[in-house]
């Protein structure tokens, strides 16, 4: 037992990962709640408040004061922004583990999990300063659980002190997905190959779904082949350099996919690289328009162009991890397109 409450946001592999990460340096975590339930995605930011709560992970109590956020939804996050080649610290688990490094020891709580197999960590050069990399050659070395080690090359600023971890295979993973995973399936995620992140993801999902592993496939490839022959929306056009007005003739496009429902249709469209706009309906009833794997420049486009010419309402949206919404307004159903 620690000083320290960790409060879990809503539940979702990423989550689960970080809460054994936690029980297992052990850390004490509770469940955040809404009206006494478990929060999901809709009500993580309108908790009940928690009493000694320290860290606040992707949820909120409103007027309670978190000594410690790892989030990276909103702005002011400390994830929130970050590009692709930063993935693993901007992540909610790499901020987690950024704060277990930074705890009372070398290598923080975390020494006695991911040290080499003596247990001991070398120092370099440098007072205060460790590396884990020697113990970290790819698919060479393992801890108790049989985890893979990929020598990683984030470096986590704990206050003035750097300390370099060999963070697990499946972590990494975890990170990429959830923080940018189109851009991890373009390569653009130091350290994660995309072949295998496909397949860690078909078996993940499928664990998480309860199915098997070819029936997450087929609904994946279903979901691309719509994805390629859906029709295009354009959602603004390039800025022209000179009079900084959107120019016509550079126009920024995704693919229309409002009025359907496609099972596995985001993880379809990190895969094929294509950004898409669909209709769904939140957890407070209200229906939204998301733009999901889209780059920067279809993301900005989205928000500044595309969701005010229709009068979407509440917008958000994050260019560098590639995803936005807005919600309908009230009564308007011109924007969900309903197809047969």
């Amino acid at each position: 037992m620690t000083d320290r409450l960790w409060i879990l946001g809503a539940p979702d592999p990423e989550m689960e990962a970080i809460e054994t990460l936690l029980r297992e340096c052990g850390e004490t975590v509770i469940y955040a709640t809404a009206g006494g339930r478990r929060v999901t995605g809709g009500t993580a930011y309108q908790t009940d408040p928690v009493p000694g709560a320290t860290h606040w992970v992707e949820c909120e109590s409103p007027g309670q004061v978190r000594e410690a956020v790892i989030d990276h939804h909103r702005t002011g996050d400390p994830g929130y922004g970050r590009p692709p080649g930063e993935f693993l610290s901007a992540s909610a688990i790499g901020q987690v583990i950024a704060i277990l490094a930074g705890l009372p020891g070398p290598a923080g709580i975390l020494e006695t999990l991911w040290a080499g197999p003596s247990g001991d960590l070398p120092p370099r050069p440098g007072v205060g300063q460790y590396d884990l990399g020697d113990y970290a050659v790819p698919g060479v070395h393992t801890d108790h659980r049989g985890r893979e080690y990929p020598r990683s090359s984030q470096e986590w600023l704990v206050g003035t002190v750097i300390v370099p971890l060999a963070v697990p295979r499946e972590l990494v993973q975890i990170a990429a997905a959830d923080h940018c995973l189109g851009a991890a399936y373009r390569a653009a995620c130091p350290g994660v190959d995309p072949d295998a992140l496909m397949a860690w993801r078909i078996h993940s999902r499928a664990q998480f779904q309860r199915r098997s592993p070819a029936e997450v496939l087929a609904d994946v490839d279903r979901a691309r082949a719509a994805l390629r022959t859906a029709p295009v929306e354009i959602l603004g056009a390039e800025e022209d350099p000179e009079s900084h007005e959107p120019d016509p003739y550079h126009p920024i496009a995704c693919r229309d996919m409002r009025g359907q429902h496609v099972s596995e249709l985001p993880e379809a469209s990190a895969r094929e690289g294509l950004c898409f706009l669909s209709t769904v309906t939140a957890r407070d009833g209200r229906a939204k328009v998301v733009c999901q794997s889209g780059s920067p420049a279809q993301i900005l486009a989205f928000l500044s162009q595309w969701a005010p010419d229709r009068g979407l309402v509440d917008t958000y949206g994050d260019p560098a991890r590639g995803f936005a919404g807005g919600y309908l307004p009230p009564k308007e159903r011109s924007l969900i397109k309903e197809r047969p």
